[in-house]
């Protein structure tokens, strides 16, 4: 999806303020200002604020995507008990990680914002096709390893929903003025280790 540096600077920006303040809020103007790039680029590189927001829905689509090809479900199958119960964390936070890169908060208000939209728009269908894919892949390893471990798989779903959850609550708990006493990495852990080996 690289085409130039002043493309890679308008899709960062976009995701950012896309992210932070939701479509509608945000101008053509706020864009260039954020960016640093000529008011004529964006009509160059995309034609407008709304083909330039179908190209960030697309490049994050995309970017989650890779990141499912790049952890290898059909390598992780293959793996006995103990290299899966090891290569499972590594996913887990890997997956994790990257709303908590640079604008990953603004990432996931769009993903959230779009996955939840009362209307079968582009973005809608586009992030909707991809949180079916992000369940695919996950029911996918997690059976595999429940089943190596002669556990019931219809605990499944329930583990997915706390992990989307997780990523959900991610921005507001960075958000609070007051942090929850527990921190992240602490509750993180504590995640791994229910999916990994309790009897849920």
């Amino acid at each position: 999806m690289t085409v130039d540096n002043t493309y890679n600077k308008l899709i960062d920006t976009g995701i950012k303020l896309f992210g932070e303040h939701g479509y509608d809020t945000v101008s053509v103007r706020d864009i260039v200002n954020d960016s640093g790039v000529n008011l004529s680029a964006i009509s160059y590189h995309f034609g407008g604020k709304a083909e330039l927001y179908k190209a960030v829905v697309i490049y994050l689509v995309d970017e989650v995507e890779e990141v499912l090809n790049n952890l290898d479900a059909n390598s992780f199958v293959t793996l006995d008990s103990k290299n899966m119960e090891t290569r499972l964390r590594e996913i887990i936070w890997a997956f994790h990680q990257m709303f908590l890169s640079r604008n990953g908060q603004s990432r996931l208000k769009i993903f959230v914002r779009e996955t939840t939209s009362p209307d079968n728009n582009f973005s809608h269908q586009y992030f909707t096709n991809m949180v079916n894919n992000v369940r695919d892949f996950f029911y996918k390893i997690l059976g595999a390893y429940y089943t190596s471990r002669d556990e019931p798989t219809d605990k499944i779903d329930f583990v997915i929903c706390v992990l989307m959850n997780m990523l959900k609550n991610i921005p507001q708990q960075q958000n609070l003025p007051l942090r929850c006493p527990i921190d992240f990495d602490d509750v993180f852990e504590r995640m791994i280790h229910l999916i990994l080996y309790s009897k849920i």
